[in-house]
C-alpha cells in the first residue's frame, strides 16, 4: 500500500527524545493522524497516539501467511517503553475479510471491535461469515508475552467446512483455539448435520482404504503444521451422508485427533437407511456400521448391507471386515449360483438367459466386452452430464438390453438410460434405443415403503402396464 503525507511532517529532536507534531497520512481507504514522542534514553519511553481510518491490509505482515483487508476505525494510544509497549484504545471493524494460507475456510463480513487493555487484545461483539454461516468470536490475545499467546472461541449455528480434500461438513457447535503463532490446539464439540463427498465413492474409497491413513492438505505454514485436534463430533437426529447418486441417514459419534496433515478418527458411524447408485444399479442400504478404533491410522471396520432388485431377483451385497482387507459376500432371493449373481449384476441377466438369447443374436459373444465399454462410457460421460443437467444417473449400454426390452427387440443398437430421482420415493427412468426413434421406455416407480412399490411402465412396443411389488421375508 502506498501512503502519502498530507502537508509537511514536523519533528523536534533532542539528544533524549523525538517529538512528532500531529501528522496526517492518506492512502487507499486510509486517513490516519499520528503524534507523540519517542525516548532515546536508557528507559526508551514511548507515548504515541493514532486516530482515523485504516485499511487492514497494513496489518497483513503481522502473521505469516495472513491475508487481511477492509476498512477500520482506530483510536489508540501507545505508552510504556519500546520493549514493553502498553496499548489502550479500540479498533472498530465494519466489513473486513481475513484468510490464512492453506486454510480451507476464510472469514468475510467481519464486524465488531478489538479492545486494547494495556497487555491484551479483547474481542467485543465480533461476528464473521464463514462457510455460509455466522461465527460469533470471543477471546483475547496477549501481545506482551513472547511469543504471542491467544485464546479464541468460535460458536456457530450452521457452517460448512471443507476438510479434508473432497469432503464437506455442515456442522454447528463451539470450537476453542489456544496456542502461539507457531502452533496450537483446536478443541471443542460440534454436531454434524450433513456430510457430502464431492466425488462420490471415489473419495469414500480413499478415506476408508488408505493404508497409511488419510491426510489433510499439505501446508508450508508452521502454525497449521503444528495444529493439533481434539474435537468431539456428534450427529443430529436427521444427519445425512450424501454424494452424487446417494443419500444415507446415519448417526455418528466421532473423536477427531491428530494433526492438520495427519488427522485421526475414533468412534463409529451407524447407517440407518438410504439409497445409493453403484455401477448403474440403485441399492437400498438396510443397515451399516463403520467403526474407527485404530489410533495410529485410518482403518475402520466396515459392516454394510445393501440390496437391489434386478428382474425378479433381489440381490444383497455385504461388505465386511477392516477397510484394508474388506471382503464382499452376496446372495439372491430366489437363490442363484454365485456366477449367476455376478452375471446378473454386470449384464442384467443370468448366465442361462444369456445362453438362450445367444442362439438368435450376434451380440451375446461380446456381451462381456459391451458391459465393460458401457461402464467406461457411463463413468466418463455420465458424471459430467449429471453435474451439468442435475440428472441422478446417466448410462450408455452399447448393444445391451435395458428396461422393458423383449426377445423381439434384442438388437445390437446402443441404449441410453436417463434416470432422475424426483423425490426420495419417486424415480423416473427413460430408456431410448439410438437406432430407432420408436423404441423408447418410460418407467415410473413409487416406493410406498421399503417393502411395497408401484411401477408404471411403457415398454418398447408402446404397451402400458402397472405392477405392484410386495416384498416379504419369511423366517
Amino acid at each position: 500500500m502506498q501512503l502519502e503525507n498530507v502537508g509537511p511532517i514536523h519533528f523536534r529532536s533532542s539528544r533524549d527524545a523525538l517529538q512528532i507534531d500531529p501528522a496526517q497520512f492518506r492512502g487507499p481507504d486510509t486517513d490516519i493522524r499520528i503524534d507523540g514522542n519517542l525516548g532515546f534514553s536508557e528507559r526508551r519511553g514511548l507515548s504515541l497516539r493514532l486516530n482515523g481510518g485504516l485499511n487492514l491490509r497494513l496489518l497483513a505482515g503481522l502473521a505469516p501467511g495472513l491475508a487481511i483487508g477492509g476498512p477500520a476505525q482506530v483510536n489508540a494510544s501507545f505508552e510504556g517503553t519500546l520493549d514493553h509497549p502498553r496499548i489502550t484504545g479500540r479498533i472498530h471493524i465494519d466489513d473486513a475479510s481475513a484468510r490464512v494460507a492453506d486454510f480451507p475456510t476464510g472469514l468475510s463480513a467481519i464486524k465488531g471491535d478489538f479492545v486494547f487493555d494495556d497487555t491484551r487484545l479483547f474481542f467485543e461483539n465480533l461476528t464473521a461469515q464463514a462457510g455460509g454461516g455466522t461465527l460469533h468470536l470471543t477471546g483475547s490475545l496477549n501481545y506482551t508475552e513472547r511469543p504471542l499467546r491467544y485464546d479464541i472461541t468460535a460458536r456457530t449455528d450452521s457452517t460448512r467446512i471443507r476438510y479434508p480434500e473432497g469432503m464437506s461438513w455442515l456442522a454447528a457447535g463451539s470450537l476453542h483455539l489456544t496456542g502461539t503463532p507457531d502452533g496450537g490446539v483446536l478443541s471443542g464439540r460440534v454436531t454434524v448435520q450433513r456430510v457430502s463427498l464431492t466425488q462420490g465413492l471415489e473419495v469414500a474409497g480413499v478415506l476408508v482404504s488408505a493404508k497409511q491413513g488419510i491426510t489433510g492438505p499439505t501446508t508450508t505454514s508452521p502454525f497449521l503444521r503444528n495444529l493439533q485436534f481434539d474435537i468431539e463430533a456428534l450427529s443430529t437426529p436427521d444427519a445425512r451422508m450424501e454424494w452424487p447418486g446417494a443419500e444415507l441417514d446415519a448417526e455418528a459419534n466421532i473423536r477427531v485427533r491428530g494433526t492438520w496433515e495427519h488427522p485421526i478418527l475414533l468412534g463409529h458411524i451407524h447407517v440407518l437407511s438410504g439409497d445409493l447408485l453403484f455401477h448403474g444399479n440403485r441399492y437400498r442400504v438396510a443397515r451399516g456400521d463403520i467403526n474407527f478404533a485404530n489410533p495410529f491410522r485410518l482403518d475402520p471396520v466396515v459392516n454394510v448391507e445393501a440390496s437391489t432388485t434386478i428382474q425378479q431377483y433381489e440381490i444383497t451385497l455385504n461388505f465386511n471386515g477392516p477397510a484394508s482387507k474388506l471382503t464382499l459376500s452376496y446372495r439372491s432371493d430366489p437363490p442363484l449360483p454365485a456366477n449367476d449373481i455376478v452375471t446378473l449384476l454386470a449384464l442384467g441377466q443370468t448366465s442361462s438367459e444369456a445362453t438362450v438369447r445367444s442362439a438368435g443374436a450376434t451380440q451375446s459373444p461380446t456381451s462381456g466386452a459391451s458391459a465393460l465399454l458401457s461402464e467406461a462410457i457411463s463413468s466418463q460421460l455420465g458424471g459430467r452430464l449429471e453435474k451439468l443437467f442435475g440428472i441422478t444417473n446417466f448410462r450408455v449400454d452399447p448393444g445391451l438390453s435395458g428396461v422393458g426390452s423383449t426377445g423381439a427387440s434384442q438388437n445390437a443398437a446402443a441404449r441410453v438410460t436417463v434416470q432422475q430421482q424426483v423425490t426420495r420415493n419417486l424415480t423416473v427412468t427413460y430408456v431410448s434405443n439410438v437406432g430407432s426413434t420408436q423404441q423408447q421406455v418410460i418407467q415410473v416407480e413409487y416406493n410406498l415403503d421399503r417393502n411395497i412399490s408401484i411401477v408404471g411402465l411403457r415398454d418398447y412396443n408402446g404397451t402400458f402396464g402397472i405392477d405392484v411389488k410386495i416384498k416379504n421375508r419369511f423366517p
